[in-house]
């Protein structure tokens, strides 16, 4: 594919709301020595520090999807009414919460837990800027938190092992934690009818 066809097919997506295009450039590092000469050098570089830093770091950005943390693009609502309707669909989350039953440690914590979905996700859509990214995170963490401390209220057989790796990838991969505990959930209800 010639550099040309590269960048005309880039720019089908721009303007689509929810993508980020980022553009593919070689990997360069500069690094300025006690003298104050200025080193320049790429992958090929032949010096040691750089060769063991670039190898590090494509260690690093190989690293498998589920060791990778969430991605969120700074875009938010499009318009004030949309920030509004979005703030509005968090808040049955809290009523919810405050009306779920509480009659054990488990329960307490997943009426809890549904009390912080609302929190984080009207947080989220009412914040701008940079510190929207950081909100995401905390949603989506938040929504992997409800859904982990329903399975345990749910069974509370769940095995020690599976609720350690829950609790250990939550923060960095709160979809995956969703999806599993999730599933867990559908079984369960298959089981029963």
């Amino acid at each position: 594919m010639s550099p040309q066809r590269a960048l005309s097919t880039s720019r089908a997506l721009e303007g689509v709301h929810g993508v980020h295009l980022v553009p593919h450039s070689t990997f360069a590092f500069e690094e300025i020595n006690q003298h104050g000469v200025l080193y320049q050098s790429t992958c090929e570089s032949k010096t040691v520090g750089a060769n063991q830093r670039f190898m590090v770091q494509r260690v690093w950005q190989q690293r498998p999807a589920c060791l990778r943390p969430i991605q969120c693009s700074l875009n938010g609502d499009n318009s004030l009414a949309e920030t509004i309707a979005n703030v509005l669909t968090s808040l049955p989350f809290i009523a919810l919460g405050m009306q779920a039953t509480r009659k054990n440690l488990n329960c307490k914590l997943y009426a809890n837990s549904l009390i912080g979905v609302g929190v984080t996700s009207s947080l989220y859509h009412a914040s701008r800027g940079n510190m929207r990214k950081y909100m995401r995170w905390a949603d989506y963490s938040m929504i992997a938190t409800a859904t982990v401390c329903l399975t345990r209220a749910l069974r509370n057989e769940n095995p020690k092992f599976l609720m350690a790796a829950s609790a250990l990838f939550l923060p960095i991969q709160p979809l995956m934690v969703s999806a599993v505990h999730t599933g867990m959930m559908e079984v369960d209800i298959c089981k029963i009818y």
